[in-house]
């Protein structure tokens, strides 16, 4: 797995997001390495910052699937009020009964419940889970590697642009030295009116070049910037620099290594996990599954007038007591008195002080001194039998998917051969290119460096550009203009040659997966 870099950096006053600069702190052009460009797209290419988000996600996801085996709590508490006054029951009133007026009543209770479910898909989703966010995590590797891969080339093109900003100086500095060489000559009768028109027709052409090399630099660097995902409201000069090398690698250790650790096949690998636990958790909806569930409770009431449940329970004694006397009574008249009859009724059932502070007390306890109700708990096996082949269209699916990621994971591998050996293929044969159009380039410079000194002196010509005599050696100024033109495309040949092999080796880099610089 790729180690995400997060080194930050800060140069000077740079601004890379849409805030504004003062404008005196504008002035200054900023300097850009390619590391940085690369630390600055991790945090702010858009599609790479898409990919990244998904990971967090994924993690709580394989949090919330370990979660399954702790029980779901949920607990409340209610307070409630009741107003005083004479209670209905049905369409009758509560005084039709017998019963007063009520007093204000407050009430608060609790409820405590907790609940499990467990079964075969709870653990083969947790497998999933934790498959899901490897696989995750293993594809934001692998769009990390590829914005790294686009960045680079894109960071290779503006390096490009730039030098071929260079060689458009050096062209119309060639031409413009060939145009004084022109009038120079031309003024002591040594060359024509036409050498000067087409030296100066050369050396607007230069400037012409000059200028669409300067804008494709410009152009290369603004979508530079937009690869990285960043704005800047002034210049940004490139410093990193690359050097031609001859590739030392063999083809089967990159390829190897390719195979080991390129983060797009780790990727594939982990999504091939990721489907087959999927499939391992489509089959687990076969099994049976425990639910178990569990209540606590309590409950508290106070009166808002304490006489009246006073009142109330003196009644009740009051009832009690005349209800045993007429037992006692009815007990004397009978020729077989009724068991422990008669009794003390005054002294078994009167109101009594204690009772009185106990009614006190017991109205006190509002509003967390609860009385618990019992505690209830339930346990439940349910198995699963038909369901109208729903299972079995899921558990097919999900096998499907599981060999479509086998496949996919066999075609990134015979990819990343191919690209391999492509790219390796490529590197070298941009690297004997280099060395052929150095060479060339290098006898382009000495075929101008004679051929403007021939100019300079007029070896062997005449004012026409004619040899002066027979076998005389003589440099007109169209040969003067071919070599100048020979010196240009030999430059931007090597130049190319340069950049396609820095630009083949990123491609070997991607196709690899790691730096091979």
């Amino acid at each position: 797995m790729m180690v995400r870099r997060t080194r930050f950096w800060i140069a000077g006053a740079l601004v890379l997001a849409a805030g504004t600069v003062p404008a005196a702190a504008q002035q200054a052009p900023v300097t850009m390495t390619l590391e940085e460009a690369l630390d600055l797209a991790r945090r702010n290419n858009p599609a790479y910052r898409q990919a990244a988000n998904d990971e967090g996600q994924a993690d709580w996801a394989a949090r919330e699937a370990y979660a399954q085996l702790l029980p779901s709590v949920t607990a409340s508490n209610t307070f409630s009020y009741q107003a005083s006054g004479t209670p209905r029951v049905g369409n009758l009133s509560a005084a039709e009964f017998g019963l007063g007026r009520t007093p204000v009543y407050y009430t608060s209770s609790y409820n405590l419940n907790m609940s499990m479910q467990l079964s075969g898909a709870t653990f083969f989703r947790m497998a999933q889970q934790k498959a899901n966010a490897r696989a995750v995590e293993a594809r934001v590797d692998a769009a990390e590697y590829v914005m790294a891969s686009a960045v680079t080339q894109a960071y290779l093109a503006a390096l490009r642009a730039r030098d071929g900003v260079t060689i458009a100086q050096s062209a119309l500095e060639s031409a413009d030295e060939a145009f004084k060489l022109a009038e120079a000559r031309a003024s002591v009768g040594a060359a024509t009116k036409l050498d000067v028109t087409q030296a100066q027709v050369d050396r607007g052409r230069a400037e012409v070049g000059l200028l669409q090399a300067e804008n494709l630099y410009d152009t290369e660097r603004l979508r530079l910037l937009q690869t990285i995902g960043v704005t800047v409201d002034r210049e940004v000069q490139l410093t990193s620099e690359f050097t031609v090398f001859e590739p030392t690698w063999t083809l089967d250790d990159l390829t190897a290594t390719a195979l080991e650790s390129h983060p797009q096949l780790v990727s594939a690998r982990r999504a091939e996990s990721a489907a087959f636990a999927a499939s391992k958790a489509a089959w687990s909806t076969y099994l049976p599954s425990l639910s178990l569930f569990g209540n606590f409770s309590g409950f508290i009431r106070k009166a808002g007038d304490t006489q009246f449940l006073i009142t109330q329970a003196k009644n009740s004694a009051a009832n009690r007591i005349a209800s045993c006397e007429q037992l006692n009574a009815i007990s004397a008249g009978l020729s077989n008195p009724l068991p422990n009859r008669p009794s003390n009724c005054t002294a078994e059932y009167a109101f009594t002080a204690a009772d009185e502070a106990a009614i006190i007390a017991d109205n006190n306890k509002f509003p967390f001194n609860y009385t618990g109700t019992p505690a209830y708990f339930q346990a439940q096996v349910s198995i699963p039998i038909f369901d109208g082949f729903t299972r079995e269209q899921q558990l097919q699916t999900a096998r499907v998917a599981a060999d479509d990621a086998r496949h996919q994971r066999r075609a990134e591998e015979l990819a990343r051969r191919t690209e391999v050996a492509t790219a390796m293929l490529n590197l070298n044969t941009a690297y004997r290119t280099v060395q052929i159009e150095e060479r060339n380039a290098a006898g382009a410079a000495e075929q101008l460096e004679i051929a403007r000194e021939r100019y300079r002196l007029g070896a062997g010509c005449g004012a026409s550009g004619v040899a002066a005599q027979s076998g005389g050696l003589c440099t007109t100024f169209l040969e003067l203009t071919r070599a100048q033109e020979q010196k240009v495309r030999a430059d931007q040949a090597h130049l190319a040659a340069v950049y396609m092999f820095h630009e083949t080796l990123a491609t070997l880099e991607a196709a690899v997966g790691r730096s091979l610089r």
